[in-house]
């Protein structure tokens, strides 16, 4: 039962795009500032993911090799295109390979509550969890790359 790459145009149907939930584990903020006339805001959230809490028995199976790189995945919320899409309905990408694993969220600062969620996620008592649809579009032993098809960040805190 292998992994197979997503080599469709359009945006491949849900029972394609397998879900996964991070465990969300810390969060920093960044500015990189590249040059005096371009700097990049960026929020990076740190999670782990285990394959037995991946419902998708493939996927699951495909990702095993890389457990000790998904234990430390970093995901970063970044304001414009700085990273390339990996298909024109992408909303973020994921990729793993034997150094570590990262995600990028395209666009999520510029989003209309973007940066209103991230200060909501820093006031005391907050928690955070993620849901996404991944496809892979790269399936190798030594590498893999997921297109994030969508995703639901929340943030959740107790009122009163």
């Amino acid at each position: 039962m292998r992994l197979e790459p997503y080599t469709g145009g359009e945006t491949p149907p849900q029972h394609k795009a397998p879900g996964i939930k991070p465990r969300l584990t810390a969060w920093t903020a960044r500015v990189w500032r590249e040059s005096p006339v371009r700097a990049f805001p960026m929020f990076k959230l740190e999670a782990r993911l285990e394959s037995r809490d991946i419902d998708d028995r493939k996927l699951a199976q495909a990702l095993r090799p890389f457990a000790s790189q998904l234990q430390k995945i970093a995901i970063y919320l970044v304001h414009t295109e700085e990273v390339g899409r990996l298909a024109s309905w992408a909303v973020g990408r994921f990729d793993i390979d034997t150094k570590g694993a990262c995600m990028f969220f395209h666009d999520f600062l510029g989003a209309q509550n973007g940066m209103q969620m991230l200060d909501l996620m820093q006031t005391a008592g907050a928690g955070a969890d993620i849901v996404m649809g991944v496809v892979p579009i790269k399936v190798e032993s030594e590498l893999m790359r997921f297109a994030i098809t969508e995703y639901d960040l929340g943030i959740h805190n107790r009122i009163g």
